[in-house]
């Protein structure tokens, strides 16, 4: 038989219990594969109900929202507010602005209030419904005359005798006051919310209304209660016949998206300036208020005006491309409207001038002036485009949540990667579509940020937890594979002792020898990063197979009782060939040109570990340092274990005597460094010996 022939053969034998090995015990399926086919098992409920705990542990956020989650809502409500479509505004308001033209025109604000009246009387000529005032005048007009003639007596004085002809004839208040009358005029007054000021609430307009249910629900919808208010001189407020408040209210982040229709002062309810304007230029002040399970309204005429119940106004304001009417002050004032321009209008007046006048941020990320709040309100009242957030909304979108987080649980739990990726990023989208289309046909503001961030948490959790799973998994099989691998080789190498009678506990010996080499030598500098961890484990583990290749010797040869002749060596010499080339035929089976370094380690053991450092030594005659290292340790550990074993051709040996014969082949049969180790571990072979001794 040839030595490829008889290496061929070898590595079939060895490939048939291999391949056995590898089987369960019905001999039908692979290890590895039993119930991979099953999609529910225990890990899988574990993960559903972990899916479960997050969705629980998040629906706090629903009932407690913290301020990060509240700040996540509103920018939701911001991006959807922008990608509602823009119809075109109503016509009814329009924006009289006191600009950087008019000031150029008519000098500094604030103005003379004879000046203002004008302003008003202008506007009222040309046929508005309404004129809201944004702005208050708690003071008296200094320019007054009766104002300065006071001054100068109290500073100088120095008395005038016909002041009652300069109140008559020069009384700017007074003068402003008959504009007030005489037009369908409503001014702005503010409530404070943290001290008290003393004022005169009568003079205030509440809001005349009835009630479709018991009062007792309106307060508990809890609306804002004032603590005091700064409003215009009585005789201006007298005069109007008409007011409103002109608070507003931004959010942490500074953007106005609600303000106030209604307030509660002194157990009655006030109207804002842009509802009190409303109902004056519509001669119908008939409203009712009405409570409902989903929040507050406000029934006028045929318009229902939701409110929260802390009675707050989601404006729907119009982008920069539908833009409200704008007239200038300075162009009324000096004539250049043409008549009629307010015909049916409802005027808001307000300070837009450079660096002067309110300005807020709004959802739509742009500055905007108080009088475009105030027309933005009046549009929508109009218009009826109402955007409202009812009472049931939180607990819509818990339940939505909830569903949410069950859906990503169950899809997490059951589905591989993919599935997992394709359902969370389906379900979020799906999420986000059907909760704008509700913003856009329904006007119901419901925020997706809490359903989506369930599905993103538990998309992270449950994959974090099923990789934890995997990676349990995996080292389990790691482990079996190991210890089946473990089995294999020394399956392997028991078809040697099979065949060879003598070698006892052989293969065991000389696999703690080599270890314990290794370690030894791994203290020396030359050889630490040679001999790490894993490389001394790979010796542990391929050293078993160095005389594997004697499978293929014959039994004549393997286990004669005398010395082998010239001839006979020279076949048993093969052993080490046909071992090389077993490992590689199995290498090229499970990788080919993959380098695989446990193959690497158990040919270089194979080949090798009957070399000489002088170079006399077989199969291929190497000599020195050419030898690998792990033929080297191979080669001490083997003839140790040979010289203390009793064999048929000769008898054990003692520690001493062997210690004596591999001394003297120092330098010659074996590596220097290799002997000095053996000399430091001889301790440990004398005990490896005794542990694993062929006799009992």
């Amino acid at each position: 038989m040839g030595l490829r022939n008889r290496a061929t053969g070898v590595w079939k034998s060895l490939s048939v219990k291999r391949r056995k090995n590898a089987l369960n015990t019905d001999g039908l399926l692979p290890l590895g594969l039993r119930n991979r086919n099953l999609r529910f098992g225990a890990d899988n409920i574990r993960l559903f109900l972990y899916g479960c705990l997050v969705t629980i542990i998040l629906s706090f956020f629903a009932i407690f929202p913290p301020s990060f989650v509240q700040y996540a809502n509103n920018k939701s409500y911001d991006i959807m507010m922008r990608a509602l479509p823009a119809p075109p505004p109503s016509q009814i308001p329009v924006l009289v602005g006191i600009d950087d033209q008019s000031l150029s025109e008519y000098g500094q604000w604030p103005w003379p209030r004879y000046l203002l009246a004008r302003l008003v009387n202008k506007i009222g000529a040309s046929g508005a419904d309404g004129i809201a005032l944004d702005m208050m005048f708690p003071e008296p007009d200094r320019t007054s005359l009766s104002v300065v003639c006071g001054e100068i007596s109290r500073e100088w004085g120095i008395s005038f005798s016909d002041t009652q002809t300069a109140k008559q004839h020069f009384e700017n208040d007074q003068v402003f006051a008959d504009a007030l009358q005489a037009t369908p005029s409503v001014l702005g007054y503010q409530f404070k919310f943290d001290k008290k000021i003393s004022t005169n609430d009568e003079i205030l307009h509440p809001l005349k209304y009835t009630i479709r249910e018991q009062i007792h629900k309106i307060r508990k919808c809890r609306l804002v209660v004032a603590d005091s208010v700064v409003h215009s001189l009585p005789l201006l407020m007298n005069a109007a016949g008409a007011s409103g408040f002109v608070n507003a209210l931004t959010d942490s982040d500074g953007v106005l998206r609600r303000v106030p229709l209604l307030t509660r002062y002194h157990d009655r309810i006030y109207p804002s300036l842009s509802l009190a304007s409303l109902i004056k230029a519509q001669g119908n002040d008939q409203v009712r208020i009405e409570t409902g399970e989903d929040g507050l309204y406000v029934e006028w005429k045929d318009k229902r005006i939701p409110l929260d119940c802390s009675g707050f106004f989601l404006v729907r304001y119009r982008d920069k491309t539908e833009k409200f009417s704008y007239m200038s002050a300075g162009d009324i004032l000096s004539g250049r409207t043409p008549a009629g321009a307010m015909s049916g209008k409802v005027a808001i007046i307000g300070v837009t001038a450079s660096g002067m006048g309110d300005r807020h941020l709004s959802p739509l990320d742009t500055m905007i002036h108080g009088v475009e709040v105030h027309a933005s309100i009046l549009d929508n009242i109009l218009t009826g485009d109402f955007i409202r957030r009812p009472t049931w909304a939180p607990g819509a979108e818990l339940i939505l949540m909830a569903g949410a987080g069950l859906f990503s649980s169950a899809a997490l739990a059951t589905g591989g990667a993919l599935w997992c990726l394709f359902s969370t990023i389906i379900a979020g989208l799906a999420t986000g579509t059907i909760f704008y289309w509700m913003f856009l046909t329904q006007g119901i503001f419901l925020s997706p940020i809490l359903p989506m961030f369930t599905l993103l948490i538990n998309f992270a959790v449950l994959n974090t937890v099923k990789y934890r799973f995997e990676e349990r998994k995996v080292r389990q099989r790691s482990l079996e594979l190991i210890m089946s691998q473990d089995v294999a080789i020394l399956s392997m190498s028991s078809l040697v002792e099979a065949r060879d009678t003598e070698t006892g506990h052989h293969i065991l010996r000389t696999q703690r020898y080599v270890q314990a080499l290794a370690r030894r030598m791994r203290r020396l500098a030359k050889y630490r990063k040679v001999l790490n961890g894993p490389v001394i484990e790979l010796l542990y583990k391929s050293s078993p197979l160095h005389d594997i290749g004697k499978v293929g010797i014959p039994d004549s040869i393997l286990n004669k009782a005398g010395s082998l002749t010239a001839d006979e060596f020279e076949v048993m010499k093969t052993h080490t060939l046909i071992g090389g080339q077993t490992i590689q035929k199995s290498r090229e089976l499970v990788g080919g040109k993959i380098e695989i370094p446990y193959f690497k380690y158990a040919y270089e053991v194979i080949i090798s570990h009957h070399e000489k450092w002088d170079g006399s030594g077989y199969p291929y005659g190497l000599k020195g340092e050419a030898i690998p290292l792990p033929g080297r340790l191979m080669a001490l550990a083997d003839v140790y274990d040979a010289l203390i074993s009793k064999r048929v051709y000769k008898p054990a040996y003692s520690h001493e005597s062997a210690r004596l014969t591999i001394l003297e082949g120092k330098g010659r049969h074996f590596d220097p460094d290799v002997v000095d180790a053996f000399v430091e571990e001889e301790e440990t072979f004398k005990q490896i010996a005794r542990e694993l001794s062929d006799i009992g």
